[in-house]
């Protein structure tokens, strides 16, 4: 159906909907729930008839596979659909949600409105991933015409190039959706339904025309040049191909776009492409973040999880921040006011309950009143967030330099530099964020620090008692998943006792049964917390931190922040998280065309200069 076909489509259904007509024949009389209940079959039968059994992430996962997914599924989901079938909206009440037997979201309400963006907050561990998973999987009560696009892992190494792994599914997606439209047109309900011209939209953005420029585009934002989009897939990292996979899940416009984490793989540059792109989604867009700069540029609403209930807030994340102080604030004020109540009736109940007649009936009516408060519900004392407290051990001092490179010089092939006579120096006093665009060598630099890789010219030199403690983001792949962190810790260092350890890893909200429960259990944020404690134990003189915010959740990245901020030793960051940065650098370096030079002003300026060069300001 090209673009001509479906404008006619679009004038017929909505004049066939205003004259309570179709532009195809159907009965004269048809009860609403009947007409409804044909679409929904039809539908159904559609999403059989459109696959072949591959794995896919969308809606066009098969019925049957998704069936067996259910009965092996780790999580277990419950919940009503109480919003209309054919709604963009997606609305489920008595929703409850457990993994692994533990109940992460309890008897709440799930409510995600169509073109809203919504940020997903809660600490490590309480459920933020595996609602993501459980509506990706459809586990949860979807109507089959919400399309979903869940992006949880990179695309296969193949073959195919960049460009191809984006648009492949495009002819597929195409023919399902055309003959979705037929069935909703053959029908008053379906005509005049949002679904419908859902589909024409994106009808449009899936036009062959103009298809390859827009993916095109996609990849060009998230870092691939025009000779990286005509790339075999199987030679690129697995973080590259997580990139493709984004950009396919950007290209493909679900009606829900789930997105676990999007900002990791991504560069800054990266970051603040996707960035601008994610603000103007018009659909509807849930994710799990921990940069406070993303979401608040990014996010119309937050979902907070707290107490296994989900709490909704209106606004970007500092709206969020403020309006829960200020719901805290009002919720304690009545808390407070109830309990000296009750506090006053008991003791006058206590006193005058068997005094003379007039006291004694006084006596009574407060009793009456108090059990009326209790009936009708207390307001609960405000629990606030569990604080963790990161630190980092005192190292002692080394008189500098502690790391100097000399004429340093690295290339990953013969006659092809990264870098070119590099001088450089690293003290104890050192704050240094490193920022560059993608495949500048920044992760490079760090491994060259640390001895990973040999200089091919020049020299580096470490002082001779100088302890690095080097945070990448393959740490958590040496983690043995079988063990718990107790165990593992143990196991890697030797002769420590089992009550200081449990104190060790306490220090970073590894605490209670999470400190013997088997580490495959744990979510990637708790992983990633024994890996840190394991680092800090080491008590490193210079800390090489390369994306250390991955997996993180926002309060556990404040400890990190304060921990950073009192190590007396130094420091050399990666990341792209911006707050981050400017909680804890002090000097921003730029790697780029073979050099490191400093950046004259703050994170702040460099990311404005980035969206200039853009042409996004």
């Amino acid at each position: 159906m090209g673009r001509k076909e479906r404008e006619k489509k679009k004038k017929g259904t909505t004049t066939g909907a205003s004259n309570g007509t179709n532009s195809k024949s159907t009965p004269s009389v048809v009860s609403k729930q009947t007409d409804e209940d044909d679409i929904v079959s039809q539908i159904e039968s559609l999403e059989l008839d459109s696959n072949d059994g591959s794995s896919s992430s969308t809606s066009s996962t098969p019925i049957i596979d998704k069936k067996k997914e259910f009965l092996i599924s780790p999580r277990n989901c419950t919940g009503v659909l109480s919003s209309q079938y054919l709604s963009r909206d997606l609305k489920i009440d008595n929703f409850s949600l457990s993994l692994h037997g533990q109940v992460l979201v309890e008897d709440t309400r799930l409510e995600l409105n169509y073109g809203r963006r919504y940020g997903l907050l809660g600490l490590n561990g309480t459920g933020k991933s595996s609602l993501l998973t459980c509506l990706g999987k459809r586990e949860a009560p979807i109507p089959d015409h919400i399309s979903i696009y869940h992006l949880d892992k990179e695309v296969a190494a193949s073959d195919k190039t960049a460009m191809e792994s984006v648009v492949e599914d495009l002819e597929s997606e195409r023919l399902h959706l055309e003959k979705e439209a037929e069935v909703l047109g053959a029908s008053e309900e379906g005509a005049q339904s949002e679904r419908l011209l859902d589909i024409f939209a994106t009808l449009d953005l899936l036009d062959v025309d103009t298809a390859q420029k827009r993916a095109g585009e996609i990849l060009h934002g998230l870092g691939f040049t025009k000779e990286m989009q005509s790339k075999k897939t199987k030679d690129f990292s697995g973080g590259w191909r997580m990139r493709i996979a984004l950009a396919k899940a950007l290209f493909v416009t679900p009606t829900m776009l789930l997105l676990d984490e999007p900002t990791n793989h991504l560069d800054l540059e990266a970051c603040v492409w996707l960035e601008e792109y994610l603000k103007h989604y018009d659909r509807l867009l849930v994710l799990v973040s921990h940069s406070q700069d993303f979401l608040n540029n990014v996010c119309t609403n937050i979902i907070h999880f707290q107490n296994k209930r989900l709490i909704y807030y209106g606004g970007n994340y500092d709206t969020y921040v403020k309006t829960r102080k200020e719901k805290e604030d009002n919720q304690m004020k009545q808390y407070n006011w109830e309990q000296d109540q009750i506090a006053h009736m008991k003791e006058y109940i206590a006193r005058f309950g068997h005094g003379s007649a007039k006291l004694a009936r006084q006596a009574q009516s407060k009793e009456k009143t108090l059990a009326k408060m209790q009936e009708q519900g207390l307001t609960e004392r405000v629990v606030a967030d569990r604080v963790l407290t990161f630190r980092f051990s005192d190292c002692g001092k080394l008189p500098p330099p502690v790391l100097t490179f000399n004429k340093v010089s690295f290339g990953y092939s013969p006659g092809k530099l990264l870098y070119k006579d590099l001088e450089l120096g690293v003290d104890l006093d050192s704050r240094i964020a490193l920022v560059g665009p993608n495949g500048a060598g920044k992760s490079t630099l760090l491994k060259l620090m640390v001895g990973d890789l040999t200089s091919s010219g020049g020299l580096v030199r470490r002082h001779n008692h100088l302890k690095i403690g080097w945070y990448h983001q393959h740490l958590t792949d040496q983690l043995d998943l079988n063990m718990s962190p107790l165990e593992w810790m143990m196991q890697q260092f030797e002769g420590i006792e089992l009550e200081s350890m449990r104190r060790v890893v306490g220090k970073y909200g590894i605490t209670g049964k999470t400190q013997t429960l088997a580490m495959k259990l744990l979510s990637d944020g708790q992983k990633s917390r024994v890996v840190f404690s394991w680092l800090a134990y080491q008590e490193p003189h210079l800390l090489l931190l390369d994306e250390p915010t991955n997996h993180l959740d926002i309060e556990t990245i404040d400890a990190l922040a304060s921990a950073i901020n009192e190590f007396e030793g130094g420091l050399v960051l990666v990341s792209h998280d911006f707050r981050l940065i400017n909680q804890v650098a002090k000097e921003i370096w730029v790697c780029d065309k073979g050099q490191v030079t400093p950046w004259k002003g703050s994170i702040m300026d460099y990311k404005k200069a980035m969206r200039q060069k853009m042409n996004l300001e």
